[in-house]
């Protein structure tokens, strides 16, 4: 949509979602391409050409009757939103020159226009700081942090922040933000216990129970690597089972379900992908010889 560089103003704050771990909303400042990083870090640090770019691309795709509850959604985001929406000013002062179209320049105009209605709002002290308390956007962000104690600590610093910056106007109608919050921190708490609790009686279960012929022990290495085609490789096991023998017993007593089972446990194929158990049956079913090599692209067992 924009077709020139974009000049980067010099956020101090740039909430985006990265899409690749939460589904982002129809608000939300995400990558909208498959070049771009989607957690916006480029060479080890957050990259704000990409934000600025991304913001805009997002206001564009906007209805114009969305630019105001979008500009607004950012500002509950925000710690400082006074100094994001002068930023989002000079984002769009220093980039009119790409600006090429109608449309683009009504949506800059209303953008503008809704900018200064915010400020003169949080100037007045009209704007409304407790809108950023969201739960659902707390159980939202959290979804992000992979372990439990980073998701705990994200809730006590969201608590804290509350409360430091109690809102004047509380709904009485509804739980308490902090409380909230506390249920959350309980209910994680409660699930990481259950989760060590299921772990420890796997593991002592693990301990009391020999492994079988075909299982991985956790010590056990990775898959092993097959460098040559999946059907030359099984056709190894076709001829020992099938084909060579030894006083009148094949050279390995086993089921083509057995085989099956351990190649597809112990290797995986020369792509490093895994191997399917279905395949490998129908490669060592005598009567698909179709699907094993022929002539010089079989391995002849002695």
């Amino acid at each position: 949509m924009l077709k020139s560089h974009v000049q980067v103003a010099p956020f101090k704050e740039h909430p985006i979602t990265d899409h690749s771990i939460t589904e982002p909303n129809g608000f939300d400042v995400i990558a909208f391409t498959q070049a771009q990083a989607s957690d916006f870090i480029v060479s080890d640090k957050f990259s704000l050409e990409q934000y600025c770019t991304c913001l805009l691309h997002r206001l564009f795709l906007l209805d114009k009757s969305d630019i105001k509850p979008f500009i607004q959604y950012q500002c509950e985001l925000l710690a400082e939103p006074f100094i994001w929406l002068n930023k989002f000013e000079k984002l769009i002062d220093i980039n009119r020159d790409i600006f090429t179209t109608k449309e683009q320049n009504i949506k800059i105009e209303k953008a503008l226009v809704i900018i200064e209605l915010i400020r003169q709002e949080i100037q007045s002290n009209k704007f409304n700081p407790s809108a950023q308390y969201s739960f659902d956007k707390v159980q939202k962000k959290i979804k992000e942090y992979p372990s439990t104690e980073e998701k705990l600590s994200y809730l006590m610093e969201a608590k804290t922040k509350y409360l430091q910056n109690k809102p004047q106007l509380i709904n009485p109608n509804e739980v308490p933000f902090n409380e909230k919050i506390d249920l959350e921190i309980v209910l994680l708490k409660d699930q990481d216990k259950l989760s060590k609790k299921r772990l420890k009686t796997f593991t002592a279960t693990e301990n009391k129970s020999p492994l079988g012929p075909l299982k991985k022990s956790p010590q056990s290495p990775d898959k092993f690597k097959i460098n040559t085609n999946l059907n030359q490789f099984v056709d190894i096991f076709f001829q020992l089972i099938h084909e060579k023998k030894v006083d009148g017993k094949p050279y390995l007593e086993a089921s083509p379900n057995e085989l099956a089972e351990m190649i597809a446990t112990w290797f995986k194929d020369k792509e490093g992908k895994e191997i399917s158990i279905d395949t490998i049956k129908t490669i060592l079913k005598p009567s698909r010889y179709e699907k094993r090599p022929k002539g010089n692209a079989r391995f002849n067992l002695p």
